[in-house]
């Protein structure tokens, strides 16, 4: 081989072995996430959102590291799951919403940690869109920390409630705007309840990032490894809970089947007894029920607004008067929100006697209708044939045209004569027929009930009908034409002419009174009474001829004077009787009686009236009360200057005899004279009662008692407190302590937790005056803060030295109702040193105003490349010394 071929070989050979380092190189990003994650597109419906990596670390790292996750914030931390794609298009539903990105690197990716960024509110259309990014970047306040040591403290609070709002971002926490294809988009930062708040005192805070407990994971050693992964506070595809929603169900009490079935019952429906339906708001928002009154049933209405999740229940029975045959009805009860509930409600009405007709009987397909008399079942018209005969020709026609009623006697209480017409469909198809309603006459099916409209006749078929007068017609003449219509149209139609007269009766001449009450009685009058109330007696003419008269009177009562004395037919006229005064014991009857006088002049009785007293001894009766029956001073201090205000007691006789007092009197209390000792029936005295003064603590209850000489009493319970003074407890500035701080030290990789313990923070009980001392804000570097217990804390630090832990704490004072800060802290502190741990985990370490800075790709490959760049350097110089000897030879 010649030399130059040679050479030209091995220098081949030196370039390919010089471009592995490169494909080394160009290996997968790895390492701990960094930097900012924005979206790429305007919060706008119908744009198409990505992710933009501009300003996040490690560099490099693309849609293929990533699982993604959008999100719908509908509240301050409610988060509802809408994508898993690496696009989203914004939707309707977005609108008003902010929307939020968060990834995770796919398993194996080398990367750690998530990435997280929010939307401003989504728009309607992209220049409101605009509108709002310019707002918000007018409005923008960026607070960038001076940090510019390299170590790092990441940090975490332990809280009650566990939740926190991570957004992964620079711990400047500076809020960006969204802005179109690459603007920054909006990073808001959150504080969760209960999380320490971060503030920046300008003294190297690079160091310092907030994560969850999560995020801080201890390995066997006790080492902390950051994996950057957060908690969603949001499970994916949690239910608006903002969303209003109307709904309402009915179950009918005692059925499986919910339907109100009251079975087959007779024409008298007074003992049917009631069903009660359960209606619930199975929604959220109130309910306000609209009044309803179904035709065949009578049911409750709902007249309160039913909140969400109550119930009420409603009874349903059927209303009175239903004629026989068979109803079954939908009840629905309707909201004013538009929306209905519905149940069914059945019930079978059977004739006095329809043992014999139940074959031939057969209800309409309403439930209104009444039964229709058909030939066979088989050939009852159905809805669809009866929509079909409006269209074909109709026609009706009846038996007669005229009904002459044979003359009546006037006050009849029911006709005698009862006259038919039968009224035949001789049209083409079935007929509805429509009832004629009458003032001076009654129309009757066959069986005597009472015909209702919505009866069908098919083609060809007959009906009978039975027409007599109505009862209570007076005397005169009566003529009405009873139209038999078709009710699909009202031109089709059918009429008879009933005439009737009415005729005077003749009458006897009857002479009646009748007395209201017939009799009456005092049966309670004890012996020395008052007047009691007068009876009052209604005379009224109950015959047909005028009566003229007498004053009435008896031997123990007294008699009013007669309000008319002359009556014609029907009219009427009262006086009153009342014992006489000063009736003895015994029993008194008397006969008032109630007479005119004949044409002849002598006394006609037309009632007499029984009345009867009853005069008993009266008993002696001796009864005392008191009002109030208790009294409570309250209470008081032990050493009170003055005693509680004297309460009035007020002691009635309510007996019938007369009482003599005798003056109370209390062994802690102070008793007042009697205003009266001797207190006849019905009349009352009073006295005051009120504690001693200089009562020692503890609590005094007595009964002062009222009592008399006919050894009968009444009592009032009083009560009163004396209260011990009590000393304010105040907590010692000096039990405020940090604890768990270790005197060992900690290594760069070690997790630091503490807990701030005030003094006084253990008085569960406080009275007022009472001091102590809270936990308020800790510092390292940063000055952090708590918000509410507990006062833990834990941090990692990741550069060696010597720190000192600061804790302070506010001086509360209990103001008998709530602690209130006096503007006093006190300060503890406590030193602690941080090593270097001995093994180092490769990540990623922020330069200076890192979101700007750029530095080479990491690939976390640990290959020595000398080697490489040796073999690299010979390849050139035989290049070199080739060109040079060409030159030469030449």
């Amino acid at each position: 081989m010649e030399r130059k071929r040679f050479l030209a070989v091995v220098m081949t050979v030196m370039m390919v072995i010089s471009m592995i380092p490169s494909m080394v190189f160009a290996a997968a990003p790895s390492g701990e996430l960094g930097g900012k994650l924005k979206i790429k597109g305007l919060a706008a419906v119908g744009v198409v959102l990505s992710a933009d990596y501009a300003k996040v670390t490690p560099e490099e790292v693309t849609d293929e590291d990533f699982t993604f996750s959008w999100s719908r914030q509908t509240g301050e931390k409610e988060l509802t799951q809408v994508g898993t794609e690496k696009t989203y298009t914004i939707t309707q539903d977005d609108l008003g919403c902010r929307l939020v990105l968060d990834l995770t690197p796919v398993d194996g990716s080398g990367l750690t940690g998530t990435l997280t960024a929010k939307t401003l509110e989504v728009a309607a259309t992209e220049e409101e869109a605009k509108a709002v990014e310019q707002e918000a970047e007018d409005t923008q306040q960026t607070e960038t920390a001076d940090g510019t040591e390299n170590a790092q403290l990441e940090e975490t609070a332990d809280n009650a409630e566990g939740s926190q709002d991570s957004e992964n971002q620079d711990v400047d926490r500076t809020e960006d705007v969204q802005q179109n294809a690459g603007n920054e988009q909006e990073d808001e930062s959150q504080n969760t309840k209960g999380q320490p708040e971060e503030t920046t005192e300008g003294t190297d805070d690079s160091q310092m990032k907030i994560y969850t407990e999560d995020q801080l994971q201890v390995d066997e050693n006790g080492n902390v490894q950051t994996d950057g992964s957060e908690k969603d506070g949001q499970a994916a595809g949690e239910d608006d809970k903002d969303k209003k929603t109307y709904e309402a169900t009915a179950t009918v009490e005692d059925s499986e089947d919910q339907i109100c079935d009251f079975g087959t019952v007779k024409s008298d429906l007074e003992d049917v007894e009631a069903q009660y339906v359960q209606i619930t708001n199975t929604g959220n928002e109130n309910l306000n029920f609209q009044e309803i009154s179904p035709e065949h049933f009578m049911v409750q209405d709902i007249t309160e607004p039913l909140s969400a999740g109550e119930s009420v229940s409603v009874w349903i029975q059927p209303r009175e008067g239903l004629e026989p045959g068979e109803y079954d009805d939908m009840i629905t009860y309707r909201t004013e929100e538009g929306i209905e509930v519905s149940f069914e409600a059945k019930i079978a009405v059977e004739g006095e006697d329809d043992s014999s007709d139940d074959e031939d009987l057969k209800p309409s397909d309403e439930p209104s209708a009444e039964p229709t008399e058909t030939p066979d079942d088989s050939e009852a018209p159905s809805a669809g044939d009866n929509a079909d005969a409006s269209l074909e020709a109709q026609s009706l026609d009846v038996n007669t045209g005229s009904l002459n009623f044979s003359d009546i006697e006037e006050n009849y209480t029911q006709a005698n004569e009862t006259l038919s017409v039968t009224v035949t469909n001789t049209g083409d198809g079935t007929v509805t027929l429509k009832i004629p309603k009458s003032d001076y006459f009654e129309v009757m099916n066959e069986d005597g009930s009472e015909a209702v409209s919505g009866i069908q006749i098919a083609k060809g078929d007959s009906l009978m009908f039975m027409v007599q007068p109505k009862t209570g017609l007076t005397k005169g003449d009566y003529s009405d034409t009873l139209i038999f219509e078709s009710e699909e149209d009202s031109e089709v139609a059918a009429q008879v002419t009933a005439e009737v007269s009415v005729k005077e009766a003749e009458q006897e001449q009857i002479t009646a009174v009748q007395a209201d009450p017939e009799s009456f009685s005092y049966d309670d009058l004890k012996e020395g009474y008052d007047t009691p109330e007068a009876t009052t007696i209604t005379l009224t003419n109950t015959g047909n001829t005028t009566v003229s008269l007498m004053q009435p009177y008896a031997e123990y009562f007294d008699i009013g004077e007669l309000s008319a004395s002359v009556l014609e037919p029907g009219d009427s006229a009262a006086f009153t009787a009342v014992p006489v005064t000063g009736l003895k014991v015994g029993n008194y009857l008397d006969s008032i009686q109630i007479a005119q006088t004949s044409s002849e002049g002598q006394e006609d009785v037309l009632t007499t009236i029984k009345a009867s007293a009853t005069v008993s001894e009266v008993k002696k009766i001796y009864k005392l009360s008191v009002t109030p029956e208790e009294l409570n001073f309250g209470k008081a201090k032990e050493g009170y200057s003055e005693a509680p205000e004297a309460q009035k007691v007020t002691v009635t006789n309510e007996g019938n005899t007369n009482v003599t007092l005798n003056a109370p009197s209390g062994k802690n209390f102070k008793i007042g004279k009697l205003s009266a000792t001797e207190l006849a029936p019905g009349e009352s005295c009073t006295f005051k009662i009120r504690p001693k003064a200089g009562l020692k603590a503890g609590s005094y209850t007595e009964s002062v008692v009222i009592d008399n000489e006919q050894q009968i009493s009444a009592e009032v319970k009083v009560q009163f407190t004396v209260k011990a003074t009590r000393k304010a407890k105040i907590a010692d500035p000096a039990d405020n302590k940090i604890t768990g701080i270790s005197s060992d030290g900690y290594t760069t990789q070690s997790k630091i937790t503490f807990t701030a313990v005030g003094a006084g923070m253990d008085n569960e009980s406080p009275g007022k005056g009472d001091v102590r001392y809270v936990p308020y804000n800790w510092k390292v570097i940063n000055t952090n803060s708590w918000s509410s217990a507990p006062y833990t804390a834990a941090f990692g630090i990741t550069k060696a030295g010597t720190y000192t832990l600061t804790v302070t704490f506010d001086r509360q004072k209990y103001n008998g109702s709530e602690w209130e800060n006096t503007g006093e802290q006190d300060t503890k502190q406590v030193n602690f040193s941080i090593t270097q741990a001995q093994t180092v985990t490769a990540t990623p370490t922020p330069q200076p105003n890192g979101a700007s800075a750029k530095s080479a790709v990491k690939t976390g490959d640990t290959t020595n490349i000398t080697p490489f760049v040796i073999i690299l350097a010979i390849a050139a110089g035989c290049i070199v010394g080739v060109v040079v000897y060409k030159r030469r030879k030449k």
